[in-house]
């Protein structure tokens, strides 16, 4: 005995379950913001995984950003991943806090932060933001005190909001201090 199955009728149902799931992945994907997990390999910040809360940049917060133009070319020869992969970084002053870069050293409202180094640990010049102003709004200046030698606002300057991809939170992360960033 043989089971006929009517062509036509099914051939509607079959498609509209085959369609269904892009439909859906697509609905979501234009609602929640890309991407809303990133995992983080630098040791400036705990590396780790870290997913996107709806909180706003503010001092304190970790954001993820692409690099500015003005961490190429020296990024190009060190850290090409970065043209792919977002940064991760605490937001170390916003709209108001006077930043200054100057005499090797960053202070930020008059504290002293941390060195700004010439070269890198393999001798290459680094880039280098000099400026001593109050950030205007949308301005954030990224800095990670977790290790002497992060690539951070010291070498790019500030990040635009409208180069934030969001504000993130670690869920599971390593606290210990290693290697270049």
């Amino acid at each position: 005995m043989s089971i006929r199955y009517r062509r036509r009728g099914l051939t509607p149902v079959i498609l509209a379950w085959a369609i269904l799931p892009c439909g859906v992945g697509a609905a979501l994907a234009a609602i929640v913001p890309q991407p809303s997990v990133l995992w983080n390999r630098s040791a400036s910040e705990p590396t780790g995984l870290y997913i996107r809360s709806a909180d706003a940049p503010a001092v304190g917060r970790i954001i993820a950003f692409h690099a500015p133009a003005t961490a190429f070319p020296y990024a190009d020869g060190r850290m090409g991943y970065l043209h792919r992969v977002p940064i991760l970084k605490q937001i170390a002053a916003g709209e108001g806090d006077v930043v200054c870069t100057r005499a090797g050293a960053l202070s930020i409202n008059g504290r002293w932060r941390a060195s700004v180094f010439a070269h890198d640990p393999r001798g290459a010049a680094l880039p280098q933001w000099r400026g001593c102003r109050a950030l205007l709004k949308g301005e954030f200046f990224v800095f990670s005190s977790r290790i002497p030698n992060s690539f951070d606002s010291r070498y790019y300057g500030p990040v635009n909001v409208d180069q934030i991809m969001g504000v993130f939170e670690p869920v599971a992360t390593t606290t210990s201090h290693r290697g270049d960033a």
